[in-house]
């Protein structure tokens, strides 16, 4: 997998933008690319890079948009949020229609600094962005943060879904980081497109943390609720929703 410190931020960086955020660092997304100008985008990032060649593409940095008025400005440039999250290309199908599979790792926060519009050969934008975090900087081990989030996920209730089943083993792995676990997590588990975004733009990893117990806890509750409404006994038809 490729780290956030591979990232040159002096060439600017292709944008890919979506109603909301589905990208975060250390996380996978896999991605149908379908319209002309994001297919030119692929096509310009993968290069003739194929399977571990693909360590040489260039990053592609998701974007999200600002307010509703993409919605009549879609194949225009309407404005975006400025906080973006910067993936690389980790697997890669061309189809034979033109189409693209791709699948983007996660591997860096960053800030939008300036705009760069198609220019007639690219009909994608771009821009230059500023690293929100220092690359090369040390990461907390954040032993007491990962401490509440196993005490959380090994609750009876939570424990009865899959994600959080899953979730606990990435937590309980010596090998994966704290604060890599932290954004997996957040990005199973939050739908919420504000809380998304502001997991995403949040450079303090105590904070993420937080973030994601927080969501946590709220789903706790929530299937408490849904156990205290005795799902037996309720009329057909009617439930929790």
């Amino acid at each position: 997998m490729h780290d956030a410190d591979d990232v040159d931020y002096d060439q600017p960086i292709a944008l890919f933008p979506l109603p909301s955020v589905t990208l975060l660092p250390h996380a996978l997304q896999p991605l149908h690319i379908f319209e002309p100008r994001y297919r030119q985008m692929v096509v310009d990032a993968v290069g003739d890079a194929d399977g571990a060649d693909l360590m040489q593409a260039a990053p592609i940095a998701m974007a999200t948009f600002a307010g509703q008025r993409w919605r009549t400005n879609y194949a225009g440039a309407p404005p975006l949020r400025p906080v973006v999250c910067i993936g690389r290309i980790v697997q890669h199908q061309a189809l034979d229609d033109g189409r693209h599979n791709i699948v983007l790792h996660g591997v860096a926060r960053a800030r939008i600094v300036r705009m760069l519009e198609p220019d007639g050969r690219r009909l994608y934008r771009m821009a230059a962005l500023e690293p929100l975090e220092r690359p090369l900087a040390p990461r907390p081990a954040m032993r007491r943060a990962r401490e509440a989030l196993v005490t959380l996920l090994s609750g009876p209730r939570l424990q009865r879904m899959e994600p959080a089943r899953q979730l606990l083993e990435w937590f309980n792995r010596p090998d994966v980081p704290v604060h890599a676990a932290v954004e997996v997590a957040g990005s199973a588990l939050i739908r919420d497109l504000e809380v998304r975004y502001r997991l995403l733009s949040e450079v303090d990893a105590y904070r993420r943390a937080g973030i994601v117990r927080d969501e946590l806890v709220a789903l706790d509750r929530l299937l408490g609720s849904a156990e205290a409404q005795h799902p037996e006994e309720w009329p057909r038809g009617i439930g929790l929703n």
